[in-house]
């Protein structure tokens, strides 16, 4: 398999694609919540009711599965875009979601993260939700690379890259 071209453009798009991944990701816990009739706020990596509490289960659970359902639409969005006209640079867009799914299970080792804390919600046990999603992005992404023909060499420097743009994002907005 021949590696597709990558340059400066793609890695752009991925800068890009991080930075509003995880912003519209908070935004979109941001608009549950304050279509739930709650006082919110919002940093780039975070968003709760300003009084820190919701008033039920129900509405944690909504305001905790907006953030990645919005992510999943995001990956759905980029894949079909890769499928269907072989758009390298909505791979970036792809691999952001995974990546930032991925980090956000690995937080939940410390602190369930959205996805567990929904997974433990539904009586699945902490990880059952995070494996769904995380899975289901990596097959995603898996495909699209092999579509896409980019090597091994081009996510490895994406997952170099994000790593370092996610640990900027949560450090600055700390």
């Amino acid at each position: 398999m021949t590696s597709k071209h990558v340059n400066w453009n793609f890695y752009f798009v991925l800068l890009i694609a991080t930075v509003l991944t995880f912003l519209l990701h908070e935004v979109a816990h941001w608009l549950a919540g304050v279509g739930l009739g709650y006082d919110m706020v919002m940093s780039m990596n975070g968003a709760s009711p300003r009084n820190g509490g919701f008033l039920s289960e129900r509405d944690a659970f909504l305001i905790s599965g907006a953030g990645p359902l919005f992510t999943l639409m995001q990956a759905l969005t980029a894949f079909f875009l890769v499928k269907s006209r072989d758009w390298t640079l909505a791979y970036p867009v792809l691999f952001v979601a995974l990546f930032m799914r991925f980090a956000a299970a690995f937080v939940s080792l410390m602190h369930p993260n959205d996805e567990a804390r929904m997974s433990l919600a539904l009586g699945w046990g902490m990880w059952a939700l995070p494996a769904l999603i995380v899975g289901g992005l990596f097959v995603l992404t898996w495909l699209a690379s092999r579509h896409l023909k980019l090597g091994w060499k081009t996510n490895v420097a994406s997952y170099i890259f994000c790593s370092l743009a996610f640990a900027a994002i949560v450090f600055l907005d700390a």
